[in-house]
């Protein structure tokens, strides 16, 4: 394989290279022919003057301008069917160079022969030739050169003539070994050049798909990212950031002072020096967020900032602890288990006994029966803390899945459906794990029966759907004696309860549950009797899940 194909072989699997390359080739093509129409309007402007400018045109004035005239109206020509990219490319320039090259030897022969000097035009050809086509057609042009001056030499003999000088063979010969070894060297140049060029290209190509890449990479970054020039306009901001700041998608060059105040004056204060405290700041779209500066170049210059949303980083946070947390409580709650179901298994065989006769026995074996119980269903509270890192969310309608969840509520409840009164504000999309959501209803809809009174044929708990802000919420109110002020910021400690059968971690899960999907439980007061507590979901723009459609 020659050094020209090697160097075509370098490319990538890419539509671009090619392109690039025969543009190359046609704009290198438009160079070599403007250079040969100059040639022959001078030749054109010799021939005109009638031999005065000798040697040119000497011997045969007249077919001197005829051959000028018709080598500058062919590269007029030329000039445009190569703009227009007419035809093959090799096709079109081998006929040009082989053209090029009769008429130079015509243009010689009309001047006197080789003596004249103007056979030294034909070693420009040649060599400009070897950076248009391969190796084997420039050799052809160099041997169809030589041939044509031998023959130009040997026409007075043929003709019979004898005008002129003897032919001078052997300095034709000469000539055509420099022409031969200015088109290997040429050749060489050239290929060494289409190699150089080729490499060039593939790096160019590179580069290209590399910032491409770079590109995609920080649009799906988790966290914002802007570059802010010197004079504090947004150069860059991914998709991330615009939702954090509230600004439309894509790069519009907006100052940073107009996109978040606060943001700005840190970046200020960043510029003055790298140590400035970093605050948190609240951004137009109601995000919570903590910048990171990092300089690019010199001082002065463009600076980096990242985006961190705090709820994301609590989220992340809070998960870390729950997951080992989690890994520490199942241990225990499993060695736990184990006695405690020898203790009431061995409580109700001492039930059952015939031998146990005496009442107070009975009531001391039912006690350990009963807190047994209890300390179970502590142990089945604790394993599903264990759970709660394992969040499956999914995208649903939330008014669907209350209408189809609603029966097996009120089932699992105890209560018949139409003590649950169930509202539907707007229609609205969640993302939520389906299993945590029932069961954090379930456990606050069972603190409400606690504290309400007997089903009398009026709903005892109110369901309540709607939103807040950019956020869809779900209210759990009842109607009973409510929250003492002096408790509320207890009751979601774990085991905090005010009965004595109470076990104290049904809010506390249920909280746990909620930030673990993205959201958030609290008690919301109103008034002096019943209780609201409130399930705030996360931003739907947040949800992984993207096999909803709306």
């Amino acid at each position: 394989m020659s050094a020209s194909d090697q160097a075509l072989t370098i490319r990538l699997d890419s539509a671009e290279t090619p392109l690039l390359v025969r543009e190359q080739n046609w704009l290198l093509l438009s160079y070599f022919n403007g250079y040969r129409l100059t040639l022959a309007l001078l030749a054109c402007i010799a021939g005109f003057w009638h031999g005065a400018l000798a040697p040119f045109g000497s011997t045969d004035p007249r077919l001197f301008l005829i051959v000028a005239l018709l080598y500058a109206a062919t590269y007029l020509i030329a000039l445009d069917t190569t703009r227009r990219r007419l035809g093959d490319f090799e096709t079109q320039a081998a006929v040009l160079a082989f053209l090029d090259i009769v008429a130079l030897i015509l243009l010689m022969h009309a001047s006197g022969g080789l003596a004249s000097g103007t056979g030294v035009l034909l070693l420009v050809s040649i060599a400009g030739t070897s950076f248009l086509l391969g190796r084997r057609l420039t050799m052809f042009f160099a041997a169809l050169a030589t041939v044509g001056m031998l023959l130009e030499q040997a026409w007075p003999y043929l003709t019979g003539s004898r005008a002129g000088l003897p032919a001078s063979y052997s300095q034709v010969g000469l000539f055509g070994l420099v022409l031969f070894a200015t088109a290997a060297l040429a050749q060489f140049v050239a290929d060494r050049l289409r190699i150089t060029e080729a490499l060039a290209e593939q790096q160019e190509v590179d580069l290209r798909h590399m910032a491409r890449l770079n590109e995609q990479i920080v649009q799906q970054l988790q966290s914002g990212v802007l570059v802010v020039d010197q004079t504090g306009r947004v150069q860059l901001a991914n998709k991330t950031a615009c939702t954090y700041l509230g600004c439309p998608d894509g790069n519009d060059g907006r100052q940073l002072d107009a996109l978040a105040p606060p943001l700005h004056a840190q970046w200020l204060a960043q510029r003055q020096t790298s140590s400035a405290k970093r605050r948190l700041f609240l951004s137009p779209a109601g995000y919570t967020l903590l910048p990171r500066f990092r300089a690019l170049g010199d001082k002065g210059t463009a600076m980096l900032i990242f985006l961190e949303d705090t709820a994301i980083l609590k989220q992340q946070a809070q998960q870390l602890k729950m997951s080992g947390l989690a890994r520490l409580t199942a241990g225990i709650a499993h060695e736990i288990r184990n006695p405690l179901g020898a203790i009431t298994h061995a409580a109700q065989l001492l039930l059952e006994s015939p031998d146990v006769q005496n009442g107070e026995t009975r009531d001391l074996a039912s006690i350990i029966n009963d807190q047994s119980r209890r300390m179970n269903t502590i142990v089945e509270s604790v394993l599903q803390l264990g759970r709660r890192d394992r969040t499956h969310t999914s995208r649903f309608r939330l008014e669907d899945w209350l209408n189809e969840t609603l029966p097996a509520l009120a089932t699992a409840l105890n209560v018949p459906k139409d003590a649950l009164s169930l509202v539907i504000e707007t229609q609205q999309a969640v993302c939520f794990d389906t299993d945590h959501l029932f069961q954090i209803i379930n456990n606050l809809c069972h603190n409400s029966l606690k504290h309400s009174p007997p089903y009398s044929g009026d709903p005892l708990i109110k369901i309540e759907a709607g939103t807040e802000g950019d956020r869809s919420v779900l209210d759990i109110i009842d109607w009973g004696p409510g929250i003492r002020a002096g408790i509320v910021d207890q009751i979601f400690d774990p085991f905090f309860t005010t009965t004595a059968r109470g076990t104290g971690l049904g809010l506390y899960i249920g909280r746990e549950l909620a930030e673990a999907n993205g959201g958030t439980l609290e008690y919301r007061p109103i008034g002096t009797a019943g209780c609201r507590f409130r399930l705030t979901f996360g931003r739907l723009s947040d949800c992984t899940d993207t096999s909803f459609t709306p």
